[in-house]
């Protein structure tokens, strides 16, 4: 039988980032409490409270790794549950006009509909003895005492007449995503909030589901970005033979909001492959659209002071430009994180005074390598040009030249494609062996 450090605690979000967070307190508390404002639905079908859902999503390998371990059996329950998995051969990656080469590697990950891996996750979070789920439910605020230290939360069910109710915990993890409330209630409480770092690169999806038919093309995904480029495209082979395809547009592009425009639109991208692969299939839902102002991080970190019992994960601390696919993979390693942090405190005997500050000086180098690769592609945009950091420009030129060499040379593009799933540091692309290949001729 488990032996728990810590007693009660409580997570306000069931996104993503919310479920592996309760799943870590699992581990260390005796009961667990994940408040969610929608009613967590039981079937494979988007929800409300998460708007991004219905479109295209990356889990990089770091992250598919991180949730095997909280999950054991998980990716092959996701492939027997229709999942692709698609290794570097099947994966095609068109950038600014040219092909990155294709090789063969050990690199691999799923290709999959976000309801799929998000109902699969909550149902194994929902089957954990000690974790209650009350969904239907908002959190109004935090709880705190006459030394401000956080409680628990004020909670009230979204169904009409029902009364208002108090959850307690030693830690509360705010896992409400993009617009989360602590900043207001850290201000009621009298404490800073935290600086806003802001990435205008505003971008929006349209997105469709249709019938994969024969002739099927040598990929499984294929992903069509620029250098920069205001219109992008990604089409991934998903669950019940059907492509997932998410049109993208920077800045004011017109996004297409019928079948016909969304064809339109597809033919438009630099290479006609994902219009041939969709051109005669059967259009299997309508054409949704989600919108993002930008990147936004919250420099908790830099506080000086901050409220004892409350940290935040995912996108409550930093949303990235969904573009790269960074976001459950960063939520991931942050839930690795915690796990690490609460079994250090746990041989402290308590989490302290000062954990939420450890915690989120310990999360910032993920956050810092997330932000750090959106810096350098957003702004190249000329719309961001004023708002670029000198120190970026020459991260830029560098890159620039590393994506060349991926265009030709199979080991820089494996250098690369460890860095872009979290698997290797940026700074590995900067070792002798990648620095010789970026700067030689084509590859022999």
């Amino acid at each position: 039988m488990a032996t728990h450090a810590f007693h009660y605690a409580v997570v306000a979000g069931g996104s993503m980032a919310g479920l592996l967070a309760t799943r870590v307190l699992a581990d260390h508390f005796e009961r667990v409490t994940l408040i969610e404002r929608d009613v967590l639905p039981s079937n494979y079908e988007p929800r409300k409270g998460v708007p991004q859902g219905r479109h295209a999503h990356v889990l990089l390998v770091r992250g598919q790794g991180i949730m095997e371990s909280f999950f054991p059996g998980l990716t092959e329950e996701l492939c027997a549950a229709g999942a692709v998995l698609v290794g570097v051969p099947e994966f095609a990656w068109l950038h600014a006009g040219h092909r990155r080469v294709r090789y063969h590697s050990d690199l691999s990950f799923l290709a999959m509909s976000r309801p799929l891996l998000e109902i699969s996750i909550a149902k194994r979070v929902r089957a954990l003895p000690n974790v209650t789920i009350q969904d239907g439910t908002r959190v109004e605020g935090l709880r705190h005492d006459h030394e401000r230290r956080i409680t628990g939360l004020h909670t009230r069910s979204v169904r009409p007449h029902r009364p208002a109710d108090e959850i307690e915990a030693e830690l509360v993890v705010d896992a409400t995503g993009r617009g989360s409330a602590t900043p207001r209630w850290l201000k009621e409480l009298q404490f800073d909030a935290p600086r806003v770092d802001q990435i205008a690169a505003p971008v929006t999806y349209a997105t469709s589901t249709f019938r994969r038919v024969p002739p099927l093309p040598d990929w499984c995904s294929l992903v069509i970005t620029g250098a920069p480029a205001r219109r992008a495209g990604f089409i991934f082979a998903i669950e019940g033979e059907r492509w997932l395809v998410s049109l993208n547009a920077y800045f004011d592009e017109p996004v297409p909001d019928s079948h016909e425009e969304f064809l339109a639109y597809a033919r438009s991208l630099p290479t006609p492959e994902l219009y041939e692969a969709i051109r005669h299939s059967q259009p299997l839902s309508d054409v949704v659209h989600y919108h993002l102002a930008g990147s936004v991080g919250h420099r908790y970190e830099r506080l000086r002071h901050f409220p004892e019992g409350l940290i935040m994960v995912g996108d409550a601390v930093c949303s990235f430009n969904p573009v790269y696919g960074q976001g459950m993979t960063v939520s991931a390693i942050e839930a690795e994180t915690l796990h690490h942090a609460l079994a250090t405190a746990k041989q402290k005997g308590r989490l302290g005074s000062d954990f939420g500050q450890h915690w989120f000086r310990s999360i910032q180098p993920t956050i810092d390598v997330a932000w750090g690769s959106v810096q350098v592609e957003d702004y190249r945009f000329p719309e961001l040009k004023d708002q670029r950091p000198y120190r970026i420009r020459p991260l830029q030129w560098y890159m620039e030249r590393v994506h060349q060499a991926t265009y030709r040379n199979p080991v820089v593009a494996n250098q690369f494609y460890r860095v872009l799933n979290f698997l290797a540091p940026p700074t590995s692309l900067f070792r002798p062996r990648i620095l010789a290949e970026v700067f030689a001729g084509p590859a022999r």
